[in-house]
């Protein structure tokens, strides 16, 4: 492979963006988690729209109106309206907030949301807006009048496409059923999950992986959280596992595990977070050739966001052994079985 690799890729018609895009976050927003500071948020995403300019490409922007109710819109706004002649793309996602409705998804509920969306980011159409939740009302009875909104948007040019939150690597039967019966409902334009080398892409059996359905039905797919919220660039270990419901003292044994398990990489690739979070990203960006990664802006992460960064690809020996290396550690991870609720803190 060569650094074509790294070229604009397609999402949907006529929307192409840089492999490598940045996102709001995801964890800092949980609500069990403190709160975001905003300084430092701010910080991060006018460093990273900053770096490389607008000549390699579209870059992807990928927020939720659920992060602190539009908070996290409200920052990303405020970045970008500084910028005015900005070429970045800005995803967003709708099925969390409820407000005064009765439902998330009830009435116009989407096509309002998208309208506070908007104006949160001082834009006039989003390149992504993605259906985050697959609870529908009793009896799907909001499905097909949100399915109606949603192209209809689209059709206006509110939106560029229509997105479907994917199921995890660690989603339930159920669970991967259920999208199964949406997407074919929905047909949309996009996928968008989290997964890294910690947590693959979900295996639907028969050497398909979401990225190879999405190849399938000929759509883009986003990946969010490819650095496991920066355990795979050199973050605290220890504080993405804060929300495992096990004791402390096993907390401190599954993450000395996991920075043992990941030493393999530092002394083949180098032991920096830079180089780290390079391997990881490329591993993914060499087998998922259809996807466009965002990577959340944590304040300890000073890794840069272009061609410079993720350098040489990987050659196919290098591939085997980096994935050989994240095998063993999702094997300490997620053995016994009731170590799942450790996914809630990664993801």
């Amino acid at each position: 492979m060569t650094l074509s690799d790294l070229a604009p890729r397609r999402l949907a018609p006529d929307l192409r963006v840089r492999p490598l895009g940045i996102s709001s976050g995801t964890s800092r927003w949980a609500p069990t988690a403190p709160r975001p500071q905003d300084a430092g948020l701010l910080d991060g995403l006018r460093r990273a729209l900053d770096v490389g300019g607008d000549d390699d490409g579209v870059q992807l922007l990928d927020t939720a109106d659920s992060h602190r109710c539009g908070h996290a819109e409200r920052l990303v706004g405020k970045v970008l309206k500084e910028r005015p002649g900005h070429r970045v793309q800005v995803a967003s996602k709708v099925g969390r907030v409820q407000g005064s409705a009765p439902h998330p998804y009830a009435g116009p509920r989407v096509r309002h949301q998208l309208e506070q969306t908007l104006e949160n980011l001082y834009l006039d159409q989003l390149a992504l807006y993605t259906l985050e939740s697959y609870d529908f009302g009793l009896g799907d009875r909001y499905l097909d009048p949100v399915v109606e909104q949603m192209r209809a948007l689209r059709d206006l040019g509110q939106i560029r496409a229509i997105g479907l939150r994917g199921p995890g690597s660690r989603s339930s039967e159920r669970s991967i059923q259920r999208f199964l019966y949406l997407f074919d409902r929905i047909r949309p334009d996009v996928l968008w999950t989290q997964a890294s080398g910690l947590l693959p892409l979900v295996d639907f059996g028969e050497s398909e992986d979401l990225g190879a359905f999405a190849v399938r039905h000929g759509i883009g797919l986003v990946i969010a959280s490819p650095l496991a919220h920066g355990v795979l660039a050199g973050g605290c270990v220890d504080r993405a596992l804060a929300a495992w419901a096990g004791s402390a003292s096993d907390r401190g044994a599954v993450a000395s595990a996991v920075t043992r398990g990941l030493a393999p990489l530092s002394g083949r690739f180098g032991s920096s977070p830079q180089a780290l979070a390079r391997v990881a990203l490329r591993s993914i960006l060499q087998r998922v050739q259809n996807a466009v990664l965002v990577v959340g802006l944590g304040d300890e992460q000073q890794h840069r966001h272009d061609h410079d960064f993720l350098g040489c690809p990987l050659s196919e020996q290098e591939l085997v052994f980096v994935d050989e290396v994240f095998t063993r550690v999702r094997n300490v991870l997620f053995k016994p079985e009731e170590r799942a609720s450790f996914v809630r803190a990664i993801v």
